[in-house]
């Protein structure tokens, strides 16, 4: 009764939480959502392995990311205005909660017909590619289609649900997808081994997602349309926004698309290895709870620090480690099956240099809300833009000039993460500076 007792507490979504009981809680809920998501990508390794095909998959993954930045620009404007209208009223949050909605409705929609148009453009990206890893990037990029429609759903109802604290809510959400995830790939792989199984598997496991979010954030479906300030500054955000949080999926994007000319197995290796670099992060979400916190403070820069100081003290420690012991980690995680000599030893040198990363792939997401919540959004989204351009110089010349291979990639990144987290914060301490005279 005590475990039933404990179970049902830490699955309660309706009730609000506090950051430090929702780090823990959804930290715990987390681990076991990674932990399905960790097993789903051992089946993948372990039952196909490395392959252009598998390539393939990961890259039209990539692809659809371009549509994606739209779904995490609506993500994060939602949070802030929804805690501003939360704390006025009641009815002021179920105002803004439908004028989202009535956005994530028209954008989803837009988005998902914008990327079937663009497809014939989309797929000159991996230029290095093969003519049949070419049409297996195209078979997974069309099945993949449902998964960036229902993406938007689930990240909308999360943040209406965030913004409420109620945190545990949107957790359950993703390990919902994370264990359907698991078993549906692990069976589809067992009876079928078709890379195709993939991509349909990403599609319906989001769809349940969204239909689970939809269910628990279920008040507050309705249509609001209005224009006064409030729609202004949303819409203003939102084109400024897109910059900014373009830089995780470009960045992959840009990876990817350099790897393309390195042979077959590349793309696949840079995958896994970035999956097992960034996996703290994937782990503790710490951005989508903190930016509750960094809004009710107005971007504190003292909270800002208080976040850094914490985060570069848990991420260099595993940085580190991750760094010195790759082949290691690869082996133990992924060495089975069909998962070969190569598919380890390229893994291993992607995850050796994407650790690097790690502390600013936490950072970065901290530096760009404070900015947010200020509305200092031109600035951050020209530092994003100078960024992914950073990073694509840096890949051409770790890769083509120094012929660094999946290293010069992976450096690439970490260079480019270094520079837009450095300026992005030395810039807000300008801006206090300037504020106190």
């Amino acid at each position: 009764m005590v475990v039933v007792g404990y179970l049902r507490e830490l699955f309660n979504t309706k009730r609000q939480e506090r950051v430090l009981e929702a780090v823990v809680k959804s930290s715990l809920i987390n681990l076991l959502a990674r932990g399905f998501g960790y097993f789903r990508s051992v089946a993948i390794a372990v039952l196909l392995g490395f392959s252009y095909q598998t390539d393939a998959f990961f890259m039209a993954l990539s692809l659809i990311g371009i549509f994606l930045i739209f779904v995490d620009v609506f993500d994060s404007i939602g949070v802030p205005e929804l805690v501003k209208a939360r704390m006025k009223s009641e009815e002021e949050f179920k105002k803004i909660a439908g004028l989202l909605f009535t956005f994530t409705f028209t954008i989803s929609i837009a988005i998902t017909l914008l990327a079937l148009l663009l497809m014939p453009f989309v797929l000159k990206i991996p230029a290095g590619f093969s003519e049949n890893a070419l049409q297996a990037t195209e078979v997974s990029y069309l099945i993949l289609l449902p998964y960036l429609f229902f993406n938007f759903y689930f990240h909308h109802f999360g943040a209406v649900l965030r913004s409420q604290r109620r945190f545990t809510a949107y957790f359950v959400g993703e390990f919902t997808i994370s264990i359907t995830l698991f078993t549906s790939t692990l069976l589809g792989l067992l009876f079928y081994k078709d890379y195709k199984i993939l991509p349909i598997v990403a599609s319906l496991s989001n769809s349940i997602g969204a239909i689970y979010m939809l269910y628990a954030g279920r008040e507050y479906i309705h249509f609001r349309l209005f224009y006064n300030e409030t729609t202004k500054r949303l819409l203003s955000h939102f084109l400024q926004l897109l910059a900014v949080y373009g830089v995780f999926h470009l960045y992959i994007l840009v990876d990817r698309a350099f790897a393309s000319f390195l042979g077959e197995k590349s793309v696949s290796a840079l995958y896994y290895g970035l999956l097992l670099a960034s996996a703290p992060r994937g782990v503790l979400k710490f951005e989508n709870i903190a930016i509750t916190s960094l809004s009710e403070s107005q971007g504190s820069i003292k909270k800002l620090d208080f976040y850094i100081k914490k985060l570069f003290l848990l991420t260099l420690p595993i940085s580190v480690f991750l760094f010195l012991f790759s082949p290691i980690v690869v082996k133990l995680f992924f060495g089975y099956g069909a998962f070969s000599k190569m598919d380890i030893e390229l893994t291993a040198t992607a995850l050796r240099f994407y650790a690097l990363s790690l502390p600013f792939m936490f950072f970065w997401p901290l530096i760009y809300r404070v900015f947010q919540i200020r509305g200092k959004l031109l600035p951050v989204g020209v530092v994003g833009a100078i960024g992914v351009v950073a990073n694509a110089l840096f890949n051409y010349l770790f890769v083509f000039v120094l012929n660094l291979g999946i290293a010069g990639i992976c450096l690439g990144t970490f260079f480019a993460y270094m520079f837009i987290c450095t300026l992005g914060y030395f810039m807000l301490r300008y801006y206090d500076k300037r504020a106190w005279g």
